[in-house]
């Protein structure tokens, strides 16, 4: 009827096209590989000022779930970028990262690995431990210790392959040593020689602004992003 489609549902278009192209046995990513810069470019242009609608009953509408990240292999450890990008979306949703400030400013130092006792699902009575990643914001002008909130992410014992925890000692395991300690970064440039099985797959170089701008516009319109937000609004 020549209305501009939605961006959620370029998005979700977009993502089915990816999804078609692994299914078909092409390696192509056409959000991460460098030769499609100007394509993720031309996208950021259409989802960066998305505003999730919000339908009567006061729930987010966006077409964008996060099982349609993980099908199109935009979640994972595939490659480099899709690691990046796994992490992005993580401490965007664990950890209340909201902004490209906030992600720049996260450092390896800032992100703890703690261990606890939690009760199995389905053996009453019986436990098993579970680790954890946690971590404290920067403190507000005038905030008190204990008023500073907690975020944490936790293990995920059903699916070890879209396990946080893991994942995330994955990415350390890919890191240079020299910056596993740094206060002042955390997301870094992948380098472009590697290869799977290469034992370093980032450079110690902080990733470039943009990139990150282009992976946290698409991963706010995830509907399971919003919910945890505004749970923690509330909350």
């Amino acid at each position: 009827n020549g209305d501009c489609y939605a961006a959620d549902s370029i998005f979700y278009l977009v993502l089915g096209i990816q999804e078609y192209l692994f299914e078909n046995t092409r390696i192509d990513n056409i959000f991460t590989d460098v030769y499609y810069d100007p394509f993720t470019s031309a996208l950021h242009e259409v989802v960066k000022d998305f505003k999730l609608p919000v339908n009567e009953l006061g729930y987010f509408v966006t077409r964008i779930e996060e099982e349609h990240l993980w099908e199109s292999k935009q979640l994972g450890a595939h490659s480099p970028h899709v690691l990046l990008n796994t992490l992005v979306y993580f401490n965007t949703k664990y950890f209340q990262l909201k902004t490209v400030d906030q992600h720049l400013k996260l450092s390896f130092s800032h992100i703890m690995k703690h261990w606890k006792k939690t009760p199995l699902a389905n053996k009453p009575g019986q436990q098993q431990r579970t680790v954890l990643l946690r971590y404290y914001p920067p403190p507000a002008k005038g905030q008190k210790a204990e008023e500073r909130k907690m975020y944490e992410q936790h293990e995920n014992h059903d699916n070890p392959l879209r396990c946080p925890v893991k994942l995330y000692e994955f990415y350390l395991s890919k890191c240079p040593e020299s910056t596993k300690n740094r206060n002042d970064m955390f997301y870094l440039q992948p380098e472009r020689s590697c290869v799977p099985d290469s034992p370093v797959w980032y450079s110690a170089q902080l990733l470039n602004r943009f990139s990150m701008e282009k992976m946290l516009a698409r991963l706010l319109m995830v509907r399971e992003v919003q919910e945890h937000m505004l749970a923690d609004q509330t909350g």
